[in-house]
């Protein structure tokens, strides 16, 4: 049976999106090219190319995907019973446990965290978002200063997430800064 035409497109987006992650995370956005994508997903580099003007916009849609999985991590995290600064620690640690998974150990790890803030207006919706989703929980629960506390807890957060390779590890720090600095 034929997929339908936008189906079998969906597919080989999916399977060159899947190809670029797996390269990325073995051999660094500067140790993969378009042609070993394209190879990877078993795509003609003019398929690859009709998706994707370049590497650049690959890596843009993954991210994309990732920030859908991320907010609703965010928001699993929030929804959850419990004090301000333990949803919030929830909602964090979720986040970093979360990009832990997808980058899986990776050597380059480094290089893709850093490619991130290389493209800062690409994530500044993303994290406007959260602050935004932060402040009001703080604000709701009465506690002075939500803004600047969810711009801090937000910032300690992250180098929390790029520090810790352990799972338990990273979410035990982040619920330990979150009940300390928001109840403080």
């Amino acid at each position: 049976m034929n997929l339908p035409m936008p189906d079998r497109v969906a597919e080989k987006r999916q399977r060159m999106l899947v190809a670029a992650r797996d390269l990325f995370l073995r051999n660094g956005l500067r140790g993969t090219t378009m042609e070993a994508i394209a190879r990877a997903a078993h795509v003609a580099k003019p398929t690859l190319y009709a998706q994707f003007a370049d590497k650049d916009a690959v890596f843009n849609a993954l991210v994309e995907t990732m920030a859908g999985e991320i907010h609703q991590a965010i928001d699993g995290g929030l929804a959850s019973e419990g004090p301000a600064a333990v949803r919030i620690g929830r909602a964090l640690a979720d986040k970093y446990g979360l990009m832990l998974h997808l980058l899986d150990g990776s050597p380059h790890a480094a290089e893709i965290y850093t490619e991130q803030a290389r493209q800062p207006a690409q994530y500044q919706a993303l994290d406007q978002a959260v602050e935004d989703k932060f402040t009001a929980v703080l604000d709701e629960a009465g506690i002075a200063q939500p803004r600047d506390l969810a711009r801090l807890v937000i910032a300690a957060a992250s180098g929390i997430g790029r520090s810790y390779r352990d799972e338990a590890s990273l979410r035990a720090a982040i619920m330990v800064l979150c009940e300390r600095v928001i109840l403080a």
